[in-house]
């Protein structure tokens, strides 16, 4: 009998993170996972009374957020501010693809033309084009890696019909010149709705910043005015039940519930700002920073 080659399979995760050039993220989510691990663990521990006197267990589970959002948070925003560049930029690399295709050149000359060009931030990526093109490499498979690196639906969008039109035989300077439109058209359909939205963005701020204004005046004036001086008394009689609740006890209360509405409507902000989660990280990371904050200087919690 003939033995089967049986084929080990490639680490198809690890090859993916090289091509796309994802190590930064990866590293970013490795970083993000451990500090949030580490500080959930602790959060559990000081709620099974294991871990005392570093805090109470909702001060460990709002620093494994701000750890989470912060670290994952400042990469996303740079990450963002680099790709509303490249996206800005993309339309007048694909415009000059055109005419060069019209001044007769074949696509491939278009693109080695293109990358001796000056297309700010997007230069690195069409000079690495043009290398792969160079040495022999598939110009197909050159731009679909381009959008891989870049990863932004405009561009992979863009590369996706121009592969097509090229594939087809069309004529694909006219293919460029509409998909240079239709990635400024977007550009610009983005950037109106980032503005309009960004009242919203500014009344859900004002609420959540309202409410704990509020809630903070109550407790360091109504609260200790009807539990005693030192709040050492126990506030008898909420709700109807005879239960006696201290201080303490409801400002804890008051703390969790202020942390879960900065929570929630910082994820309501992001989606409002451009309609995806991801944006959420940095209001998150603000709004609950800022409500800790202001409960440790008022309340001491």
């Amino acid at each position: 009998m003939m033995k089967k080659n049986i084929k080990k399979p490639k680490n198809s995760y690890i090859k993916n993170i090289i091509i796309t050039n994802n190590l930064n993220k990866f590293i970013v989510n490795v970083v993000t996972g451990i500090l949030v691990s580490i500080f959930v663990l602790l959060g559990v521990l000081s709620l099974l009374g294991i871990l005392k006197g570093f805090g109470s267990f909702i001060d460990f589970f709002v620093f494994a957020l701000l750890s989470g959002t912060g670290v994952y948070g400042t990469y996303q925003m740079l990450r963002a501010r680099r790709i509303s560049k490249i996206d800005l930029i993309f339309p007048d690399f694909i415009r000059d693809l055109a005419e060069s295709r019209r001044a007769g050149m074949t696509f491939t000359k278009a693109i080695l033309f293109a990358s001796k060009g000056q297309y700010g931030i997007l230069t690195p990526e069409i000079q690495k084009i043009s290398q792969q093109v160079s040495w022999g490499g598939n110009i197909n498979d050159a731009l679909l890696a381009f959008s891989q690196r870049v990863h932004t639906k405009t561009i992979q969008r863009t590369i996706t019909l121009i592969i097509e039109a090229s594939k087809s035989g069309g004529n694909v300077a006219d293919v460029l010149d509409v998909a240079a439109k239709d990635a400024r058209e977007i550009k610009m359909l983005e950037a109106e709705r980032k503005t309009n939205m960004a009242s919203y963005v500014v009344v859900i701020y004002v609420g959540v910043f309202v409410f704990l204004a509020i809630v903070l005046i109550l407790l360091t004036s109504f609260v200790p005015a009807m539990v005693g001086g030192e709040g050492s008394q126990g506030l008898s009689g909420i709700m109807g039940g005879g239960h006696t609740a201290s201080q303490m006890e409801i400002t804890n209360v008051f703390y969790l519930a202020c942390i879960i509405q900065a929570f929630g409507s910082a994820l309501v902000a992001g989606v409002f700002e451009n309609g995806r989660f991801t944006s959420s990280v940095k209001h998150i990371f603000i709004m609950v920073l800022s409500t800790w904050l202001m409960f440790k200087l008022t309340t001491g919690v």
